[in-house]
Parts: C-alpha cells; structure tokens; sequence
C-alpha cells in the first residue's frame, strides 16, 4: 500500500538545476593555493602572449620609426622586466617567503573562481586581437597608431587584472604582495641587474668567439699539420673542408642553458644540498660546457676533413651542442648528488650501493630513446636514417626496467582508446595549420624497397609500442607524481590535484616543438584520465592510439609532416 504525504513531490528541473549549482561550486572551489593559482595565471598568459603574437606584424615592427619605435623598444625590454621579477619574486617566496604566504595560501584556498571576472579576461582578450593587427598595420590604419598603442596597454593592463580577481579577491592579492615585504625590493635589484647582464652578454659573443678560436686550434694544430688559420675571420681549412667560427659557436649559448639548468636544480633540490658548497656547481658546469664546445668544434671539423661533410654540416653541428648540455648536466647532477661535501643525500647512500633507484626505472626508457636519437641524428647528413636504433634501445630499456613499473595498474577500458581518438583529432586539426604539408623525405624514397620497409615498419612500431610507455612512465608516472612528493611511488594517482597535472602537461607539450599546444592539451587529457582512472594503462592506450592513427595518416594520407 503506498503511503501518501502533505509535502509537494520535488520539481525534476529543479533537482536538476541543484544538482548542476552543486557541481559548478565543486568546480569552482578547486581547493587551489596562492602559488598554484599564480603558476596558472603565468601559463595564460604566456600561451596568451604567443597567440596574440600571430597578429602581429613583425616585419613592420621592425621598420617602424619614432613612436613606433618607442613603442615596440619599451614592449620588448619591459616583457623582459616583468618576466624577469616575476621569476625574481617566486624564487624569493619558494626560498625565503613559505612562511610569510602560508596565512595567504589558507585564505585562497577556500576561495572559489569567480567567472564573471574570467568572462571579463577572455573578453579583452578578443578585443586584443583587433588591436594587435592594427598596432603595425600595413598601409593607413584606420586609427591613430597613438590611439591603437594606448588601446592596447590599457586592454592588456585590464585583462591582466581581470584574470588576476577572477582567480581571488583584491584584498588577498594585496595582502599576499605586503606579506613579501622587503622581498620585492631585492626581487627588483636582481631582475634590473639580470636584464642588464643579458643586454651586456650581447657584447661579450665576438670575443669569446675569438678565444674559443683560439682552443680550438690548440686542439686540431697537433692533429692536422696541414691546418690554414685566418684569425682576422676566424676561419679554420684544409684543401678538403673549411668552418667559420661565428659568434654563434662562441659556447655563450651552452653557457646560459648550463647555468639555467644549475640554477633550477639547485632551487628544486635546495633541501638537500648543502649551502654555499653547492654554488660552485654554477662555475664548474660554465668551464664544462665551455671545454665540451671547444672538442664539439675541432670534432665537426675531423669529420668534415675525413670526407663527411654532409655528416659534419647537418647532422653533427645541429645536435652536438645539445648532446655537450645533456652530458654536462648529466655529469653535474650525477657527481653533485654524489659528493657528500655538496649533497645531504650522498650520506644516505648505502655503502654497498645496492640501492634501488626507483627514478631510473621511470626515465631510463625515455632517456634512451631520446639520447639514440640525437645520437642518430648527429650521425646522418640531414635525414635519420638509423632511427631504427631508437625502437632497439627503447625496448631493451623497458625490458630491462620492466620489474619496478610493472607494480602499475596496467588495465584499459575503452576510455583509453576514446581519449585517444580525441586527441588525435585536436591534433591533426592544430597541425594543420602549424605545419605545411610535405611529401616522403628524398632520402627515404632513395632508398631500396627492403631498407625503405624496414625503416617505416620501425618508426610505426616505436610511434605505437616504445614511445607512449616510455612517455608516459616519464611525465606522468614519475614527473606527475614527483611534483607532488619526493617519494612519488608512495603518491596514489587518484589523489592528484591539476596544478602538478598543468605542469606536467606543459613539460610534455614543450617537448614536441612546434606542436607544443596540441602537446599540452595531450597531455592534459592523458593525465586527467590517469588520475581519474588510476590506471597508467588508460593513459599508455590512449597514446598508443593517438600515435597509431597518425601513423595511418601518414602512411595513407601521405601526411608525411606529422612525422
């Protein structure tokens, strides 16, 4: 017998309409820090800046006199500053500041973002796009390029704020920039000293270009008595190959990714290395890298004079320089950490070193694959031609490494797949229009039907197999993992929150070049469906997928570009 009650039955539309309310204040209450929501505002407005940098035009800029000059100097120096403090002013709060913004960080993270302010940003924005099309306009412009300019700041300024209040409230803002105090002041000396050191490194490239010369021909002198030097040009020959040191191949390059790197390293390993002993890494990796830069010269020019000079032209002067970075870096951070004058970690070291390294297991495959890669690279005339190498090493590195990973979840429901298909179609669309169309590499279709096969058959089986586990181990289960804790193995992947998800995602879309957006979107939606999941499998066949369906375009589409 159904029971009867006074009360009206409840509204379907309006449970609904409660249900969505509840889910929008879940989202909107995402439980985000100060710094989590400052990393967030600096990633749009970076990726901001690039997209509005495409209406642009760049070379009338440049032609551009009196107030347009004026105009595009104080843009290019004052992006500098304000990059440059702002990085200034997080390494002081990492460093110094925890403390002083933790009442700030508990006070954020009850706010929820507010989207009429975003609406706002995204508003201005768009009117941004206009402007920036007419700031260097090609012929007469409907408006005064004073007026345009003027428009311009201010949108970019109220924009700018809007992002800011959409993400907290003013007074938190101010409260968070009183609380840094004195910090803003030596924030501000070393960003005006850094800019000013960058501006006067400029001068310092033609003669550290000269006295890098000079070691080179320390080297090759002994080597190749037939050597011709011209010192007035800087120009190195023999009757069978000649090379120009430019100011380009000074090392002043190296020099400033080796400190980059140092600098970051030891910001993220602070707790346990041991100040000021640990500084002199900075110094060590500049002689490093430097040296490296002098046996990278004299070595492109062996090989140049043993007759390969496609070798020494393309492959090797394009990739040595990275291979010198990786090998300097790679020497610091093993040696440091290593060093118990330097590092608090060496002391935890077993004496009998047996210890298991669970990072390796993680980044072995990857490192790899990319290492044979510049390797492969560094030993062709322009085309990879033993890319094949890749697909071996990556999979004697999972093979060997398979025990400590295959801990993970590695089940697949159709998640996986569907993400796959996805993002496969986000990509193809962006690369469109990023990428022109090119046919089969002349190298390639040079080659005899087997070796040509061969080739395509591994660049498939690595684009399906090797690469997605080898990626996805590296950035998403260890990288996602570590930003969140040092032990990153005892990190449950559900209990992972998006700012060390937007992170990850944007180191893995850097990592694939011109197509870093649709890298980072990627990356986005293959670790929001691990951390959803839990399962390591979902993100792997999903990429699996993603890469597989190029694979297809490629080969029968004739979309060589992709690859």
């Amino acid at each position: 017998m159904r029971g009867f009650s006074d009360a009206p039955a409840p509204d379907r539309y309006t449970v609904r309409v409660n249900d969505v309310s509840l889910q929008w204040r879940s989202l909107s209450r995402p439980n985000l820090g100060l710094q989590a929501r400052l990393t967030i505002l600096a990633l749009a407005f970076v990726l901001e800046k690039v997209f509005l940098n495409l209406f642009v035009d760049a070379d009338n800029a440049l032609l551009a006199q009196g107030l347009g000059a004026t105009v595009r100097q104080s843009y290019h120096w004052g992006s500098r500053m304000l990059v440059a403090l702002a990085a200034c002013v997080a390494v002081y709060a990492v460093v110094r500041g925890e403390a002083r913004l933790l009442p700030g960080e508990v006070r954020v993270r009850d706010q929820a973002i507010r989207p009429r302010w975003l609406l706002l940003h995204l508003l201005l924005i768009a009117a941004l796009v206009p402007l920036s099309g007419l700031l260097y306009h090609d012929g007469a412009a409907s408006l005064p390029f004073a007026l345009v300019a003027a428009l311009t700041l201010l949108c970019a300024l109220l924009a700018a704020a809007a992002a800011a209040l959409a993400m907290a409230p003013s007074h938190l803002w101010l409260r968070a920039a009183r609380n840094l105090g004195s910090g803003w002041l030596y924030a501000g000396v070393a960003a005006v000293g850094g800019v000013l050191a960058w501006n006067w490194s400029l001068m310092l490239w033609a003669p550290t270009a000269a006295v890098t010369f000079r070691l080179v021909q320390l080297v090759l002198s002994p080597l190749l008595p037939a050597l011709s030097v011209d010192p007035d040009n800087l120009v190195f020959s023999t009757e069978h190959f000649a090379i120009q040191v430019s100011q380009w191949c000074s090392g002043l390059e190296g020099v400033g990714f080796i400190l980059a790197f140092g600098c970051a390293w030891l910001l993220y390993y602070r707790k346990e290395y041991i100040f000021p002993n640990a500084l002199l890494l900075l110094p060590a990796g500049v002689l490093l890298i430097f040296a490296l830069n002098v046996l990278r010269i004299a070595a492109l020019f062996l090989i140049g004079n043993a007759g390969f000079v496609g070798v020494a032209k393309y492959g090797f002067h394009s990739q040595a320089g990275w291979i010198a970075f990786v090998a300097a870096a790679c020497l610091m951070a093993y040696t440091s950490r290593r060093s118990a004058w330097l590092s608090t970690a060496a002391r935890q070291v077993e004496p009998t070193g047996t210890a298991e390294n669970p990072t390796a297991a993680y980044l072995l495959p990857l490192l790899a694959i990319m290492g044979t890669g510049i390797l492969a690279r560094a030993a062709s005339s322009g085309f990879e031609t033993l890319y094949p190498l890749r697909l071996v090493v990556g999979a004697a590195a999972l093979w060997l490494c398979r025990h400590r990973w295959a801990r993970l979840d590695w089940r697949i429901s159709w998640r996986g797949p569907a993400v796959g298909v996805l993002i496969f179609l986000l990509w193809i669309a962006i690369a469109h229009f990023i990428i022109p169309v090119a046919a089969m590499p002349a190298e390639l279709a040079a080659m005899a039907p087997g070796a040509r096969g061969a080739w395509i058959a591994s660049r498939a089986l690595a684009a399906v197999l090797t690469v997605p586990i080898a990626e996805e181990l590296a950035y998403r289960g260890y990288l996602l993992r570590r930003l969140v804790d040092a032990d990153f193995e005892s990190v449950a992947f559900r209990s992972i929150r998006w700012p060390a998800l937007l992170i990850s995602a944007v180191v893995f879309g850097l990592a694939h070049g011109p197509l870093w957006l649709p890298g980072i979107i990627a990356g986005l939606a293959y670790g929001g469906l691990l951390v959803r999941s839990g399962r390591i499998g979902e993100a792997v066949a999903a990429h699996a997928i993603t890469n597989g369906l190029i694979v297809a375009l490629v080969l029968f589409g004739q979309q060589w570009q992709l690859w």
